[in-house]
């Protein structure tokens, strides 16, 4: 049906094209400021994580050059535009640890850890934290130094694993936890690779320090078949022998060392004692009768001028009574009234005389020990070999 005008009563007109050209207008709109919107919260985020990334930057780099206040300042910075950056929030801990608010870093480390209960770095800083604990904190330090080293570690972590346990032992050893100690210094020498010799020689330096002296002669033998002039093997091995009266062994080791190595004041002081243990000693196997005799009388000598010395420097402190009295009185009447039966000659006619010439002159060596102080030079060799011998007849 047509309108009087001739029209289409049911065809569009031009407002309705116009409210659709409208309504897609703003629908274009609308997705250009939802698309700009995104676009620009992403890249509002994106400058908010990369300041908070260049704070962090700037605060290891702190760190690392030991200034830790500062680095604090900066970690607490990167934080404000990351809160929960765990990251963050670690490196934060360690800077507090490190200028001694060791209260609030632990706070963080909790929390960390309570999110990754295997976290081997975060037991490790708790550890450490725990050390600087005094004796109190013994049980959580060592609770958490396990924890660490069987702990999950991102980056090579059999190294990182021994490195702990190095660590592990050096506190332990530190805090005169010998029993903990020896363990753990076995389990870190049993697992080093035989090829890490420097990491061989840690534990052999480890293995001296908690006087486990046949484990440690051991493990420097071992790097010296790998290389028979390393200085440090030398010395370490010549400890060990030395601590277990291997005096002949000792001595070897030391004579291989160079002059300048031997210049120091403890190997000097072992390389003399060995020698003097060597040459006074006359239970040594080999030896003729003569010089067996020959050695007794001269060490009958150096323990009577000892005796004498030593009665000289208390006499005036102490009353006449009482040194008459005394174990060194007592040792040194013995030995006088044997003193034409044990002499060199005597003593070569008659070796049954030998042992109980040295069984004296090693009473007196220990009275005058007992009344005076160690002995030096010869006289402690003597004591040695008296040790020596008691040792060997339990």
């Amino acid at each position: 049906m047509a309108s009087p005008t001739g029209i289409p009563s049911n065809a569009a007109g031009p407002g309705k094209y116009s409210r659709e050209i409208v309504l897609l207008t703003t629908l274009l709109l609308l997705l250009v400021f939802v698309i700009f919107t995104a676009f620009a919260a992403r890249m509002y985020h994106k400058q908010y994580h990369t300041l908070g990334d260049e704070w962090f930057a700037r605060g290891d780099q702190d760190f690392h050059s030991g200034n830790a206040a500062a680095a604090l300042s900066d970690y607490r910075n990167a934080l404000l535009y990351s809160p929960g950056n765990a990251n963050f929030q670690f490196h934060l801990a360690k800077a507090l640890a490190a200028t001694g608010r060791n209260e609030e870093a632990r706070a963080y480390l909790v929390t960390l850890l309570s999110d990754s209960p295997g976290s081997g770095e975060t037991n490790l800083e708790l550890a450490r934290i725990a050390a600087h604990g005094g004796p109190k904190m013994m049980p959580d330090a060592l609770r958490y130094y396990h924890a660490a080293i069987y702990g999950v570690w991102d980056t090579d972590p059999i190294a990182m694993r021994w490195q702990v346990r190095k660590e592990f032992c050096e506190y332990l050893l530190d805090n005169n936890a010998m029993n903990q100690a020896e363990a753990e210094i076995i389990a870190l020498a049993d697992n080093t690779n035989p090829e890490d010799f420097a990491g061989q020689k840690t534990a052999g330096n480890l293995l001296l320090r908690a006087r486990m002296w046949s484990r440690a002669l051991q493990e420097f033998q071992t790097l010296l078949s790998h290389d028979p002039r390393d200085e440090d093997s030398l010395a370490g091995a010549a400890t060990a022998a030395f601590q277990l009266a291997q005096y002949s062994q000792a001595e070897e080791y030391l004579q291989r060392l160079p002059r300048e190595k031997l210049a120091d004041p403890e190997l000097a002081r072992m390389h003399e004692t060995a020698r003097n243990v060597l040459f006074l000693n006359p239970f040594a196997p080999g030896l003729s009768t003569d010089e067996k005799a020959k050695r007794a009388a001269e060490a009958i000598a150096v323990a009577q001028a000892r005796a004498g010395s030593c009665e000289r420097q208390n006499s005036a402190a102490s009353p006449q009574g009482a040194l008459s009295t005394s174990p060194l009185a007592s040792a040194m009447a013995k030995s006088s009234q044997n003193a034409a039966d044990w002499t060199a000659r005597n003593l070569r006619k008659y070796p049954e005389r030998i042992e109980p010439a040295m069984s004296s002159v090693f009473e007196i060596e220990d009275a005058a020990t007992g009344q005076c102080g160690e002995p030096q030079g010869a006289d402690y060799a003597l004591w040695l070999i008296g040790r020596s011998r008691a040792g060997d007849s339990k």
